[in-house]
Order: structure tokens, then sequence, then C-alpha cells
């Protein structure tokens, strides 16, 4: 490509983000046959497909490229606004908007914090992509995101990653269901006639709690609750016992609304922030304020860049 035409890309973003060509021509008050024009006229220059039509519409490796392209150059646009700003007085830059993937229960306890303050502090926006701590780095690897919260230890290539600590998870059930389901004690034989709940299918930390506690799993009748708030709710309300960021438990437990199956054993959960060395001074400024805030709230671990 002899010139890179970011009306275009910016057009194929809207599309990736809203997940259809009319989504995107309303959020840009544009006609649809426009959208589709223009998307049209960016794949035949490129010579490949860049998204793949459908219900909804998703981007092709190569279209999510010049989503992520697009990305790093509106990080590298605000930064040069607020330079001139500096320099001028003149008005100030629109906001960027950083696409992250993150883990569920991050996001429903700590990483609130984190957004209030780059807000703040650095003018951004944030596309959350949620997902669960063990899977959010498939995200950085297709580049539909700049930055994640991950469990993967080893640094994706060109990508930069700050240990941040861990997030303890303990097992709880409502009071009634513990007297339910656990009058004779917490075991294995107790457990495989006990009802638990899961994230998801790929949810595997209950078996890591049983491992951790008893040096076995063993299979559990499981209800699949994939919202934190459905999750912890359905804690609450007896539906099954489960596995719950301790920062969130334990006031619970010490108010009497949960018992803690295990007291003293915990599943710790090593969570890392893997992002592009390849974008901006706004995204490298945001992790470290990403690990000053885990700091506050996750288990000391070694808190060191790489």
């Amino acid at each position: 490509m002899s010139r890179i035409d970011y009306d275009s890309i910016t057009i194929l973003a809207a599309v990736v983000r809203e997940g259809s060509f009319e989504a995107a021509a309303k959020s840009m008050n544009v006609t649809q046959s426009a959208v589709s024009q223009r998307i049209r006229q960016l794949e035949e220059r490129v010579g490949v497909v860049l998204v793949a039509r459908g219900r909804p519409c998703v981007p092709t490796e190569a279209g999510l490229q010049f989503c992520r392209h697009l990305d790093q150059v509106t990080l590298l646009q605000q930064e040069l606004d607020e330079h001139m700003r500096a320099l001028t007085g003149g008005a100030g830059a629109q906001a960027a908007t950083i696409r992250l993937a993150v883990n569920n229960d991050s996001l429903a306890t700590w990483f609130p914090n984190l957004i209030k303050r780059a807000t703040l502090e650095l003018g951004v926006r944030f596309d959350i992509l949620p997902d669960d701590q063990e899977h959010t780095e498939v995200s950085l690897k297709s580049g539909n995101a700049l930055a994640v919260i991950t469990t993967l230890e080893t640094p994706v290539q060109g990508c930069r990653r700050i240990s941040l600590g861990s997030m303890d998870y303990i097992a709880v059930a409502s009071p009634d269901l513990f007297k339910r389901e656990f009058s004779k004690g917490v075991s294995l034989d107790t457990l495989r006639e006990s009802t638990c709940l899961a994230f998801n299918r790929k949810d595997t930390i209950q078996d890591q709690w049983m491992t951790l506690c008893f040096g076995a799993s063993v299979p559990v009748s499981t209800h699949f609750v994939p919202s934190y708030e459905g999750y912890l709710s359905c804690c609450l309300k007896g539906a099954g016992w489960g596995l719950v960021p301790r920062i969130a438990g334990m006031p619970l437990i010490d108010r009497g609304e949960l018992a803690d199956l295990s007291p003293g054993k915990e599943v710790r959960v090593s969570l890392h922030w893997q992002a592009s060395m390849q974008s901006s001074e706004i995204l490298s400024r945001l992790g470290d304020m990403v690990l000053e805030e885990a700091r506050k709230h996750l288990t000391s671990d070694r808190f060191r860049p790489d």
C-alpha cells in the first residue's frame, strides 16, 4: 500500500466493534451502502478479505491487524495532541479508546479503580473484552486487544509483561447449603454429592481447590453461571458452592452471609499484565498504573516488569 487509508480503516474498525455493517453505519452517521463500499474498496486495494460477513461480522486475521494498527495510531495521535496543547494552550484532544482483555473477577473487584484513575489521569476510554484469566491472552496474540490481564507468565512475542501479584480464591457456600450438604464435614465424599458453581466449561478452579485440600478431585454436579454478579448471587442464595475472590468473599463471611468451606486453604492465581511494546507512551504509563493499583488489592508477588 502506497498510502494507508485511515478513513476506511476507521470504518472497518466500526464494523468489527459493532458487529454489523448496519450498526457501524449508524454509529458513524453514514449510510450502510457507504460502509459496504469503503470496506470493499479497502479489501480490493490490499488484496485480502478483511471482514467475514455474518451475524455478527468478524474480522479476519488481516482485518485484526488493521484494527490493531488503528488503535496504536489513535494513541499516538492523542499523545501528539497533548504535547501540542501543552505548547499552544489549545483545546483538549478527543479521548482515545484502548481495547483490553480483562478477566471477569478483576473487572468486578479491583480493576474499576484503574479505569477511574486512567480516565482522570490519561484521558482515555476503554473497550473491555471480558474472559477467563487463562484465556485473555488469545485476544493479545490475535491483535484484538492491545493489552491483557492474564495468567500467562511467558511474555507474548513483542509484548511487555508485568507480574501484578496473585488473586486468592476461597471456597464458600451459604450457611443453609453448608448445613444441608456438609453436615458430615467437607470431604471428597460429601463434595461428590454436592452441587457447585463454575463460570463456564473452561473454569477449572474447583478442581484446583479440591486437589489443594484433598490431593484429588471428584466429579461434582455443576451449574454454569457466566457472570460474576450472577455467580456470587447463586452462592449467597444457596444454589451451589463456589470459589470467589478472597477480597470479595471475606467481608461476606465476616457478616455471616457465606461460610468458608476450607479456612486457610486458598487457590492462588498469579496475574500478569501483558501489553504491546510497539505502541505508545500512554500504554506504557497505563501499565505502570495497573501495577500500582494491583499492589493495593492483590497478594504481594514479585511486582517485577520484564
